[in-house]
């Protein structure tokens, strides 16, 4: 497979609750950061990023209306997404996610500068590297950059990194999913209304 890539991932109305949400427990202690998430080879140089669990109803909410509209082949319930905000002087070096599971960035700033960094990087494999070749990240890429309700979806633990946020950009905001791969040989529920993509 290969990264997936796309817009209008959730609804207005979603996206106001959203930003409702984070507000109401911007003083909360229900922060984190990836100092404490994620391991070290991850976390590299960057700058802290700040992560929030977002509550199981409202993550279920989420997923629920990601596979409605089509952003998700299959229907999740009971995976925690997960909401990032990357401040300046901060990134991911390139790695590769879990084998068993595949991943979803949502990017949530109303504006991005291209020149202020934190684009997505990628290389799928079969294209200068073979499927699940860990030596290495790949030599040459594909990119895309923030842009306000969209997506891109990893279906096959592909090479990625996120590049450096500069010094005068403003925090980075994603949702971010880590969801469970289906066994091959189920095939996804009907979608309310129609089918369910293949």
């Amino acid at each position: 497979m290969a990264v997936i890539h796309g817009r209008d991932a959730l609804s207005e109305a979603t996206l106001a609750r959203l930003f409702q949400y984070l507000e109401a427990r911007r003083k909360e202690p229900v922060w984190n950061t990836n100092l404490n998430l994620w391991d070290a080879g991850i976390v590299h140089q960057s700058a802290p990023v700040i992560v929030h669990p977002i509550e199981a109803s409202f993550s279920n909410d989420l997923l629920a209306e990601l596979y409605a509209r089509g952003k998700l082949p299959y229907l999740h319930q009971g995976e925690t997404v997960m909401f990032y905000a990357w401040p300046a002087g901060s990134y991911i070096p390139w790695h590769s996610d879990f084998i068993e599971k595949y991943s979803m960035t949502i990017y949530l700033n109303q504006e991005w500068n291209a020149d202020h960094g934190g684009a997505f990087c990628w290389q799928d494999w079969g294209v200068g590297i073979e499927r699940h070749d860990w030596a290495a990240p790949p030599v040459r890429s594909q990119m895309i950059r923030p842009q306000f309700n969209a997506y891109a979806l990893m279906t096959d633990t592909e090479w990625h990194s996120v590049t450096m946020t500069t010094p005068n950009a403003p925090a980075r905001l994603t949702l971010q999913l880590f969801l469970p791969r289906p066994k091959p040989d189920l095939h996804p529920p009907p979608k309310p209304g129609g089918m369910g993509m293949m």
